[in-house]
């Protein structure tokens, strides 16, 4: 009976350290996208104004060229709507891109975790 009751228990530790283990691995996934989705949001938040700044002036080099306020703001409409028709032309390279970037921050622990078992094996 001893044996079997010492068995059961290593079963049972062993599960309990996996459950642990697979526990640990899932905090640490989640803080590493929650980490590169509050570097994204920090960046965006950041090229925003950039962005609203570089169309206030390019507003006023197109109307120091045609001589009219609104002319020099309906081309800086226009340059932003071909941006917008160019983001809308690539929209699937970019999300392939954006979902290998993704999928990279999910396995990127899981080959560091490989490398480090490969040297602890050698």
């Amino acid at each position: 009976m001893s044996f079997i009751d010492k068995w059961k228990d290593k079963i049972t530790e062993y599960v309990d350290v996996r459950f642990q283990l697979i526990k640990l691995s899932f905090i640490e996934r989640t803080s590493h996208i929650l980490g590169f989705l509050v570097y994204t949001f920090v960046a965006l938040s950041l090229v925003l104004p950039i962005l609203i700044f570089i169309g206030i002036g390019l507003s006023e080099v197109f109307t120091s060229l045609f001589d009219s306020r609104i002319a020099g703001y309906f081309c800086t409409v226009g340059v932003y709507v071909l941006l917008l028709l160019i983001l809308i032309a690539t929209r699937k390279s970019l999300i392939n891109k954006f979902a290998g970037i993704f999928i990279a921050k999910l396995t990127e622990i899981d080959e560091e975790k490989e490398d480090l078992e490969e040297k602890m094996r050698s």
